[in-house]
Formats: C-alpha cells, sequence, structure tokens
C-alpha cells in the first residue's frame, strides 16, 4: 500500500467481555481512510488465520481495534464522516449534529475497526459490545479518565451509553437505543420474511437479524466447530444476512447485521433450571462464520426484542409482553445461552420505545506499550 504510517504507535491490548482489541489514542486515527485501512491491518496482522505478524487472533473476536479519546477532541468531526458516511453511505447532516450534541455531552467518544482476519478487510460501520465494556479500563490505564462511571458516545452506531466498573466487572447500560443504523427499531415490522425463512430485523446498537435455528437446519448441539465445516450451512446463512441488510436498508458490509438464531434452552446450562429469568439459546454468526459466544450488541438487541414483544423471541419465552412489564416500571430481563456460557440482559420499555438496554460484562488491561507499524 502507498499509505505513509508512523513507525510506532501507543497500543493497549484489552480484553473486553469474550474479545480481545488493540485500544489506541484518538489522536492515532490516520486523516485518511485508507492510511486508518492499513494500520488496522498491520496492528492485528490481517490478512492471515494466524495473524503472526500482528497482535490479532485469527477470529473476529480477537480482530479488533478500538480508538478511544476525550468525548472534546478535536478528531470528532473527521471520525465521524468515516464512520457513519464513508462506511455505511446513510450519513445525514442530521446525524452528524446530534453525534456533535452527544460528544459534547458525553466523558469520552470511540471509533472501532473490525478487521477481517482472513481478508484485507476493515469494517467501520458497527461497534462492538463486549470491547465497549473495556473503554473505561483502557482510560483510566493509560490516565485519559480517573473516574469508576462514565458515559460514553461510539461514532460508528451513533449510541451513547454508560459505563460503571467494579475492579475487573463492567456494568453497561445504553440509553435510548434503536434505529442508530436504519432509523427505526424495527425496519420490516416486528416479523418479516427473507428467502423464504421468519426472521425479526431490529436495529438496537447495531442490526441483528433474528430467525428460529430449526428453519435453518442449524442445531446448536452439534457446536460451533461442527456447523463451521458445514460450508453449505455456513453460505446459505451468508445468503440471508446479506438479502436481510438489504431489507433493512443497509449499504453491504462484511459485519452487519449479524444473525442470531435461536433454540430452546438447554436445561443442562443451568439458566432454565436455576434462574428464574426466561432463557433462550442463542447460536450467532459473526463475519462469516459460526461464533464463539454472544456479541454484546447482539445481547443488547435480543434484550430489546424481548422487551418490544411481538418478535420471533417470543417463540422461545414464556413471558407477558415486555411493554406489560415495562409499563409497571419494571425491566425485562431473560438470560442468553450460547457456547461460552450464559449472560442475562435487561431492557426497559416506556410507549413502545426503549428506554435503555443493559447487560455485564468484566474486563482487563493484558498489554500496554508500543507497536511497531511502519
Amino acid at each position: 500500500m502507498a499509505t505513509s504510517l508512523p513507525t510506532t504507535v501507543p497500543a493497549t491490548l484489552v480484553r473486553g467481555g469474550t474479545s480481545r482489541a488493540v485500544f489506541l489514542p484518538m489522536s492515532a486515527l490516520p486523516a485518511d481512510q485508507a492510511a486508518r485501512d492499513e494500520l488496522c491491518l498491520r496492528l492485528v496482522g490481517s490478512p492471515d488465520p494466524q495473524a503472526v505478524d500482528g497482535l490479532g487472533g485469527g477470529f473476529s473476536s480477537n480482530s479488533k481495534v478500538m480508538f478511544v479519546g476525550p468525548a472534546t477532541s478535536a478528531s470528532s468531526a473527521d471520525a465521524t464522516g468515516a464512520a457513519t458516511g464513508a462506511a455505511t453511505g446513510a450519513a445525514t447532516d442530521a446525524a452528524t449534529d446530534a453525534a456533535t450534541d452527544a460528544a459534547t455531552d458525553a466523558d469520552l467518544e470511540t471509533l472501532f475497526a473490525q478487521v477481517s482476519p482472513t481478508e484485507p478487510v476493515v469494517d467501520w460501520t458497527g461497534n462492538c459490545g463486549n470491547i465497549s465494556s473495556a473503554i473505561l479500563h483502557y482510560a483510566r490505564h493509560v490516565g485519559m479518565f480517573d473516574g469508576t462511571s462514565a458515559t460514553v458516545w461510539n461514532i460508528n452506531s451513533q449510541a451513547l451509553f454508560e459505563l460503571v466498573v467494579d475492579g475487573p466487572d463492567v456494568d453497561m447500560r445504553f440509553l435510548k437505543p434503536g434505529g442508530e443504523k436504519c432509523g427505526t427499531l424495527f425496519p420490516a415490522g416486528r416479523r418479516c420474511e427473507v428467502n423464504g425463512v421468519e426472521v425479526s430485523l431490529i436495529d438496537v446498537s447495531n442490526p441483528l437479524v433474528i430467525a428460529k435455528a430449526a428453519d435453518l437446519g442449524v442445531d446448536p448441539a452439534l457446536g460451533m466447530a461442527k456447523l463451521n465445516e458445514d460450508a453449505e450451512l455456513i453460505a446459505r446463512l451468508e445468503r440471508l444476512r446479506v438479502a436481510a441488510g438489504a431489507r433493512m436498508g443497509l449499504a453491504p458490509s462484511k459485519v452487519i447485521p449479524r444473525i442470531a438464531l435461536l433454540a430452546d434452552a438447554d436445561t443442562h446450562l443451568g439458566a432454565a433450571g436455576s434462574v428464574t429469568t426466561p432463557a433462550v439459546r442463542v447460536v450467532m454468526t459473526s463475519v462469516g462464520r459460526v461464533h464463539h459466544a454472544m456479541p454484546g450488541t447482539a445481547i443488547l438487541a435480543l434484550a430489546g426484542a424481548a422487551a418490544l414483544g411481538g418478535t420471533i423471541v417470543d417463540d422461545f419465552i414464556e413471558t407477558t409482553a415486555g411493554n406489560a412489564q415495562s409499563a409497571a416500571g419494571a425491566p425485562t430481563t431473560i438470560t442468553l445461552q450460547h457456547f461460552k456460557g450464559e449472560v442475562a440482559a435487561s431492557a426497559l420499555v416506556t410507549k413502545d420505545a426503549l428506554e435503555w438496554a443493559a447487560f455485564p460484562r468484566t474486563a482487563r488491561v493484558l498489554l500496554h506499550g508500543e507497536a511497531y507499524v511502519g
């Protein structure tokens, strides 16, 4: 590539939830889009499934870069244009104005890059909820912010959320989420049909396709590795994902929307037998593969779908409509089972709109120093 990069950048390797990313200060974000892509590819060591020449790990969950800065950082306007304009093709002057206002109200702002481990592709269209849980750990570690709670503005998803840390534990709460990319919670109604499959298309923090695992021939009991060996299944899921993205009005992306395939809760996993909240088993896709766990933004979207009611989620949980619970001021809580375990997420609905969606994570700083990229 012909772009010019510095020899080194200050870099911090941080785990957030079930993902890991290279964190950089917003001041390290190149002005040129091609240089931004090249920087991320070099940091991660992509394309290479083993990522031997970088800090990635060969999977989508550890091929990530997160830029963080004070909400008043001078890079905000330029970063916003790159994330919402060049990446999605759907930016508007109103969205840019909203980003500026929200960034002013926030303590920190972030810009996320999802790097493909197998192709020289960097996707800036969405955010990562798991990595977002680690933002305050990073900011405190490098001296950018010294509090134990912060409000964060994510430029990619145009979303505002709160973080509260207590040691490794993080409480995340996204404020008034919904319509970040599509302009509405349900761009095709609460249920529709795509490629002959009944789905719910929801836009909460990141766009998500919700379908029944059985309708796609997916048996969660087979496990991630076995499902990924089925090339025909992976191709079928990708065709559904692409068609659903078009139905949602999204520009082509390797990352969004993701797919959540639902099945009845497994009583042997613990949730259905030991937790009083409704439970559902979830198989996720991420960057063309069946995912090992739950992307944070998918957790938020599924909690929102459960609280709002009327979606595919209703077919798997025994609960009254989310709106009825929220009318009394009580949030809807749902337990999501996945290949790595389970997570409980909550959402509160008022007048058919999400007030907030939240879930817990843990985070840990792994390494801090200089990364050689030039």
